[in-house]
Parts: structure tokens; sequence; C-alpha cells
């Protein structure tokens, strides 16, 4: 489902290997219309799936607190994570904690900031940027969504 007018929703994903430690990150960013404004894949220096996906949510933040938006909603499949976000408590490592404070500051500067699970299903777009990161092992950054993922996003919100 689209957001309401006048709010951004970002779907996002971390994907972490365990054996080999590659990672890659993704997130969409659209309108109340639907339009995907921004698409960015990310490589972190991360050690656990979970701190891909936290990663991943610092990196939206702070893309929206640069672009000076105020209403965001950040749909993740990361289901205990949202539940920490949502309430404000943490229970992550050392690791993550810091990446949490961040997160926190980050949705403090804007006017409204939702956490919201969905299933994986519902964030296919950005689960196969995560993918396509996690083989290219390279961060890229998109105003409109790359030629090989257009068919993708047009297909699913």
């Amino acid at each position: 489902m689209p957001p309401s007018f006048g709010w951004i929703k970002c779907n996002i994903d971390g994907a972490f290997d365990d054996i080999t430690g590659d990672n890659g990150a993704g997130y969409v960013v659209r309108d109340f219309s639907s339009k995907a404004s921004f698409c960015a894949a990310m490589v972190f220096g991360v050690s656990c799936a979970e701190e891909a996906e936290a990663r991943t949510i610092w990196g939206v933040l702070k893309k929206a607190v640069e672009q000076k938006l105020t209403h965001i909603i950040i749909e993740s499949d990361a289901k205990d994570l949202v539940e920490q976000l949502s309430s404000g408590f943490f229970d992550g490592d050392p690791r993550t904690d810091a990446i949490f404070k961040d997160i926190k500051l980050f949705s403090s500067k804007l006017s409204a900031c939702i956490f919201s699970f969905q299933p994986r299903i519902c964030n296919y777009v950005t689960h196969e940027l995560a993918r396509w990161t996690k083989r290219k092992k390279t961060s890229m950054y998109w105003t409109v969504p790359p030629v090989w993922l257009v068919p993708t996003v047009e297909g699913y919100y």
C-alpha cells in the first residue's frame, strides 16, 4: 500500500551470509503515488543479519534527514528489530547499540517516523537490491531505479 499524501515510505532489506561474511543492503523510497524517488544498494562492515538491517535503517534515516523529509514509514522484514525501534528499547549487542542511538537521533529530527514490520514478500524489491549488492560487493545510489530493477519495482509496492 502506498503511504498517505505527505508521507514517504521506505522499504528496506539487509542480507548477511554467516559463512562468507558477505553482506548487502537495499532500500527504495516511494511517495504516495507509488513513484520510486530514490534507490540504494549498500555494503557495510557488519557481522550479523540484524546489524545489516540496522545499518540499512540508519542509511535511510541519514538520507531522510539530508533530504529534509518530515514524515517517513520504514518497512522491514526484521520483526525483532522493528519492535525494538518502535518501542525505543534496544537489546542489541555493543555493535548495534551505537547504530540504534544514531537511528533514534535521526528519527527524532523528523516530524514523524514509523517503523513497520512487513513480511519479505512485501519487501521483494529491496530483497533483490540486497542480494545484488551482496554479489557485486559495491554500493550504488540511484534517483531512478536501475534498468534491471524496473520490472520488479513496477510489479511490487
